[in-house]
């Protein structure tokens, strides 16, 4: 099947302050604004804002489930008119521990759709209508999936740099990943989930054990890759933004990336009886402990094993199960 891929363009300032009455963007005053306790989220309607806003808390509210901590408030700008020099200059200037810049549901599906006649003109008007629907009745869920990354990273990894070589953040990429595809609505989780376990009925082969996929990198984890992708299929907005094409074997290495992902996230927090033990993960990483070191030290007590063998082992059991549970 084929996919789509978005990158969005993300900038971050060390300290917290987005509490009060948004301030106004430089050279968007069209811009209305919803200031909330999550943060300030910029569109082109009071509408759109309000559902940025919507869409802000409830990434807040799933942060603190599964990673265990607050969400801090940053900005979100729904336009694809915000150059990236000038997001640097506000979040700088306002002292945002982020500012996600992404476009409006008909802006993207306008690329989207540019993207896909230009890299698979064998589609027909029909498909493309499909794929870019779909694409613009999901905006607010991508939304929350991108809102969690930038809270990951602020939260985590305040000090890292988006150019230092690392696919988001210098966590292993399955679980920055996996925080943020957590951040989604439970009806896009349930399918995941769903067709994970239809994957174990077609192709359990493919499948890895966490002693082989705690280390895999994103199919995209390179800039160098990311770029070549853009370059081929993709179509960049002025804030940064780009939509690409992802088909063939890269979106199915992408599709089950990101379902081992939330796989390997649910083993965790099924086993361990933890629905937050993502946070303790992440923060002992952080803090410079590597994820052997820190299964050594807590494996036994979360029910994990002490060591990537018996992961593995608990791991094969745990995923059995899965086999036996419905696929729908």
């Amino acid at each position: 099947m084929d996919t789509l891929f978005l990158l969005a363009a993300l900038l971050v300032s060390p300290a917290p302050d987005a509490s009060g009455a948004c301030p106004p963007v430089p050279s968007l005053p069209s811009l209305v604004c919803e200031a909330t306790p999550h943060g300030w989220f910029y569109a082109d309607s009071a509408q759109a804002a309000r559902e940025a806003a919507d869409e802000g808390a409830a990434t807040a509210a799933a942060f603190q489930r599964y990673l265990g901590r607050a969400a801090p408030a940053g900005a979100t700008v729904l336009s694809a008119r915000f150059p990236m020099e000038r997001q640097e200059v506000f979040a700088s200037q306002h002292a945002l521990p982020y500012l996600r810049a992404w476009i409006p549901a008909e802006a993207k599906a306008a690329m989207i759709e540019e993207s896909l006649r230009r890299s698979m003109p064998h589609l027909s008007d029909e498909q493309v209508g499909a794929i870019v629907q779909r694409a613009r009745q999901s905006s607010g869920d991508i939304l929350r999936h991108e809102l969690g990354h930038s809270v990951y990273r602020a939260v985590f990894w305040p000090r890292h740099s988006p150019d230092d070589g690392h696919y988001a953040t210098p966590a292993p990429d399955w679980l920055d990943e996996a925080s943020a595809i957590l951040m989604e609505p439970e009806t896009m989780l349930a399918d995941r989930r769903a067709q994970f376990r239809q994957w174990l009925h077609e192709a359990p082969e493919q499948v890895s054990p966490p002693s082989v996929f705690l280390s895999r990198p994103h199919p995209f984890a390179t800039a160098e890759q990311r770029a070549r992708l853009a370059a081929r299929s993709g179509g960049q907005a002025a804030n940064g933004t780009v939509a690409a094409v992802v088909s063939g074997d890269g979106a199915k290495a992408q599709a089950a990336f990101y379902l081992q992902s939330l796989a390997m996230a649910d083993f965790l927090i099924e086993c361990s009886g933890r629905q937050d033990l993502l946070g303790e993960i992440s923060q002992a990483l952080a803090d410079g402990m590597g994820f052997d070191a820190w299964l050594t030290a807590n494996g036994l007590r979360h029910q994990l094993g002490a060591n990537v063998k018996e992961l593995d082992r608990n791991w094969s059991a745990w995923v059995n199960a899965q086999r036996e549970a419905p696929t729908q």
